[in-house]
């Protein structure tokens, strides 16, 4: 019996949690490595401490798997998650209710508001994220220093060629490597979860953790300075939790809450399994890899092996969420337009970007290089994604509140959701604040470049456009009916984003009175299949008495394939060969006054060292011609 259409069915349903183990549950699947290691550095290993620790990371699980893998998941924008596409949602929302006549200030307010936090947390996520494979993978073979301490000097080293072989492997796209990862994974969290099950049965009442009352009791009992220090410190077993959100075009929601209730138990039994360990042995260094080593050397070894695969793998959570942030923050129009790839014939949302990946390589080289351990890494990790936390649910009530706003009850049913999901986001981020002197001014510094990146980007981008000569097909069609015109021999090719405009270049050389005789429009388009090219042409009517003819050429092409041979398309629908490809070429010119025009100087050197799309196209070069000018853009 076949599913709904629209839902997955049983079996697309587990091989989309098979792969969702593998390609976003990695981040979170390597804490145990190194959060009850640092929190223990930090306070006295005695019960009532450990108890408390576990009953805090039970509620912050508990959090976890309320916000993202139940509420984020039903705020998708069509199949797409992730803060910007959260962002997208809300503008159609407002757009939609602007439709119905509801044109009041507050909807203005609350849509300023989401752009704002939405730029907000792209940088937080992206900036803190840099952190997460360089955290797992050191942290992982810093095991090897509980039996071969001597091994010391080749941690980094050894992290740093893991790193570089990882990054070099993306282009082979996500679904290859979650193929590859999941069984790992698999393996990995079966392996904690045994291991944690085992020391749980030498001290069973380690489970009356799971009551939130030794919790409260820890953060009532110490000082706030302490607990302050030791919820920074435990939201560390939540960060990459936010990837089933921003993944969610990559695997389906029911396969990502399938995937995270497997690894959401594998990884709490670990959790208490260390706690029951710490309690008997007291031993508080490295201590997923001294249970292990407890188990004897083949358990050592197995541990130590699968703990670095599954610390490689942690990495692809980060690596392939920043993909479809950059991916969504470009077509918002608030990052550089880049060339986005294709990995895989049966999931579209599969991506891969050249420059984000070796930029988010060299980020990490630096992270590890510069911190040197996993211990001081924990001190710079964590305080942006806190902040990504407060922006996202503040959006997530703004989306819910938008989707309700002609029926207030229903929005009443979340309100006290999102206020729960909102004291926990302000007490995690409050206890992050700390970490600034010892490491988490690093984070910070990335997001304030993201961020001034993307507004310099965004608001630039809008000034340029705003003075390119722009028209409607429609209106330019019906001005240059009869207008008088040279009419040159040959073809004019003008490739087109908008179908429904007219590029400038055009306008620019039909203000000049001469044009050639057969103007072709190209458009191209990607469509839901994988791979296929078909093509059309249209007339769409003539200019200058006649004179002239103008054309339509539609091209719809498979999401895989990157590239379009523009030049045999025009050659199967019989256009002459003697053609000329026309492009806008704009030279940015900014104000050196006022000062605050600092900001649009980055923008046009930006702009300028963009490389261009048109190599997808296979345009010859010597038949390519530029038309534009100098724009002058000034705040």
């Amino acid at each position: 019996m076949k599913g709904r259409p629209g839902l997955p069915d049983g079996g697309s349903t587990l091989r989309m949690a098979y792969m969702a183990v593998g390609g976003i549950l990695g981040d979170i699947g390597t804490s145990p490595l190194y959060v009850m290691a640092i929190v223990f550095s930090r306070i006295k290993a005695n019960r009532d401490n450990i108890m408390g620790i576990l009953s805090l990371i039970t509620l912050s699980f508990l959090f976890l798997t309320l916000k993202y893998a139940y509420l984020a998941l039903t705020l998708d924008n069509e199949g797409e998650g992730g803060t910007f596409a959260l962002f997208a949602l809300i503008k159609k929302q407002a757009n939609t209710l602007r439709e119905k006549g509801y044109n009041d200030r507050k909807i203005s307010h609350l849509l300023m508001l989401a752009s704002a936090l939405s730029l907000l947390c792209g940088a937080f996520l992206l900036g803190d994220g840099i952190i997460t494979p360089s955290i797992s993978v050191l942290s992982a073979f810093e095991g090897v220093q509980v039996a071969y301490p001597h091994l010391t000097p080749w941690v980094i080293p050894m992290t740093v060629a893991v790193l570089v072989l990882l990054f070099s492997l993306q282009r082979r796209g996500t679904e290859r490597m979650a193929s590859l990862f999941s069984p790992v994974m698999i393996l990995w969290f079966l392996a904690i979860a045994v291991l944690g099950w085992i020391n749980i049965l030498k001290a069973p009442w380690i489970i009356m953790a799971l009551s939130p009352y030794y919790a409260l009791h820890l953060l009532l009992r110490e000082p706030i300075t302490a607990t302050f220090a030791v919820m920074g410190i435990v939201f560390l077993c939540i960060t990459g939790g936010e990837a089933m959100y921003a993944d969610m075009s990559h695997y389906s929601k029911s396969g990502i809450r399938l995937a995270w209730g497997f690894a959401a138990f594998s990884l709490l039994s670990n959790y208490f399994g260390q706690g029951a360990f710490l309690s008997i042995t007291g031993q508080h260094q490295n201590i997923l890899f001294a249970l292990s080593h407890n188990q004897g050397k083949a358990a050592y070894f197995g541990i130590l092996v699968l703990a670095t695969m599954a610390a490689i793998i942690a990495s692809q959570a980060i690596i392939t969420g920043s993909y479809t942030t950059y991916k969504q923050a470009m077509e918002l129009h608030h990052l550089p337009r880049l060339e986005v790839k294709m990995t895989s014939p049966m999931h579209p949302g599969q991506i891969y970007i050249g420059p984000v990946n070796w930029l988010m390589m060299t980020a990490c080289l630096f992270t590890v290089l510069f911190f040197k351990s996993s211990a001081a890494l924990g001190a710079a990790y964590g305080l942006a994604v806190t902040g990504a936390f407060i922006g996202n649910t503040i959006n997530m009530g703004t989306c819910l509140y938008l989707r309700h706003y002609e029926t207030p009850k229903g929005f009443a049913v979340f309100a006290p959701l999102i206020l729960l999901f909102l004291a926990f986001d302000l007490a995690f981020f409050s206890s992050n604040l700390g970490k600034i002197p010892s490491g988490g001014w690093f984070p910070l510094l990335v997001c304030a470049f993201l961020i001034v990146t993307m507004v310099a980007w965004h608001k630039g981008s809008y000034l340029l456009y705003s003075q390119i000569p722009k028209e409607k097909r429609k209106n330019f069609c019906n001005r240059l009916e009869h207008a008088e015109m040279v009419a040159l021999p040959g073809v004019s090719v003008y490739m087109v984003r908008d179908p429904e405009r007219v590029p400038s270049a055009l306008i620019i050389e039909a203000g000049q009175g001469v044009l050639r005789k057969t103007i072709v429009l190209v458009t191209v388009q990607t469509q839901n299949s994988p791979w296929g090219v078909t093509y059309e042409k249209r007339l769409l009517g003539h200019l200058a008495n006649s004179q002239i003819e103008l054309y339509e050429v539609m091209v719809d092409k498979g999401f895989m394939r990157s590239f379009v041979h523009i030049p045999h398309v025009l050659d199967s629908l019989d256009f002459p060969r003697d053609r000329r490809y026309v492009f806008g070429d704009w030279h940015v010119r900014v104000s050196l006054l006022p000062k605050r025009n600092i900001l649009l100087r980055y923008f046009a050197f930006m702009y300028r060292v963009v490389p261009p799309l048109t190599g997808r196209f296979f345009i010859p070069r010597d038949r390519v011609f530029y038309i534009g000018g100098d724009v002058e853009i000034s705040l």
